[in-house]
């Protein structure tokens, strides 16, 4: 079983493994948003967003639009889609400013999660095939009230 624990702010529920931390993101106006959530391994301090490796993961409910960021990204190359918790997580591998990224994109009835795997950042290097990742991934839901229903992702 692996140490750490789980995150709830009333929309996302994600598992933090020991040694990861989790900060608050900002929407496109600058404002904390409960939808998207930074998790980065080893890191102390919101800065280290900088100078680690780790996960944005961003969640779009049924309402709101999702447009793939894929067109801004460099050498892009598809990655085989697979299923984790009865999830389907579809995406790609790509480069943007020269770092790594692994872009996983999973909908379901209608709502979206986004997670972005900063894969390597200065001598910090996650995969997407390491135990923590994964659980990070499994352990991913929400449960938001929309048009009076409670609904799982």
């Amino acid at each position: 079983m692996m140490n750490g624990e789980f995150f709830d702010n009333g929309v996302l529920h994600v598992f933090v493994p020991f040694g990861w931390k989790l900060f608050c993101g900002s929407d496109s106006g600058g404002k904390v948003t409960s939808k998207k959530l930074h998790i980065y391994k080893g890191a102390q301090t919101e800065m280290d967003i900088f100078t680690k490796a780790g996960i944005t993961i961003c969640f779009y409910g049924k309402n709101e639009i999702y447009i793939s960021t894929r067109s801004f990204y460099d050498n892009v190359c598809e990655i085989e889609s697979f299923e984790l918790r009865g999830n389907l997580w579809k995406g790609y591998t790509c480069t943007s400013l020269g770092y790594p990224y692994t872009m996983l994109e999973s909908t379901h009835d209608g709502a979206t999660f986004q997670v972005m795997i900063l894969m390597k950042n200065g001598e910090c290097e996650i995969s997407l095939d390491d135990a923590d990742v994964i659980k990070i991934l499994e352990s991913l839901a929400t449960s938001c009230f929309e048009e009076g229903v409670l609904w799982d992702f």
